[in-house]
């Protein structure tokens, strides 16, 4: 039984744990960017109820938030995409992966847009 858990504790240090940190690190960051696009969105799309700066227009500053948002999913998309270019895999996995990110960020904020509106 300890032979099983040491071999066990031993593969996930040595394979496991810095796959699942890198990719719980890049879903955190991708959560954060679009979180961040969607209240430039939601800034931009509706006259809300705050006043913002005085005098700024609140298209302006959602305009900017979601600037700063869509950076922040890029650069995340890029350090993705470095790292996935050290590893000796096929690009078209490569490539598949970038899809997915893509899709799944354009989906995230969809989706965070569609319960702020209920």
């Amino acid at each position: 039984m300890s032979e099983s858990r040491s071999k066990w504790l031993a593969f996930y240090g040595e394979h496991l744990e810095s796959a699942s940190k890198g990719i719980f690190e890049h879903v955190e960051k991708m959560i954060v960017g679009t979180l961040i696009v969607s209240a430039g969105a939601h800034v931009s799309s509706d006259e809300p109820l705050i006043v913002l700066f005085g005098y700024l227009r609140h298209g302006l500053v959602g305009r900017g938030v979601e600037l700063f948002g869509g950076v922040l999913l890029l650069l995340n998309f890029l350090d993705g995409l470095y790292k996935l270019a050290k590893l000796d895999w096929h690009i078209l996995y490569q490539v598949v992966m970038s899809l997915c990110y893509v899709i799944l960020s354009v989906r995230l904020i969809q989706l965070i847009l569609a319960f702020r509106g209920e």
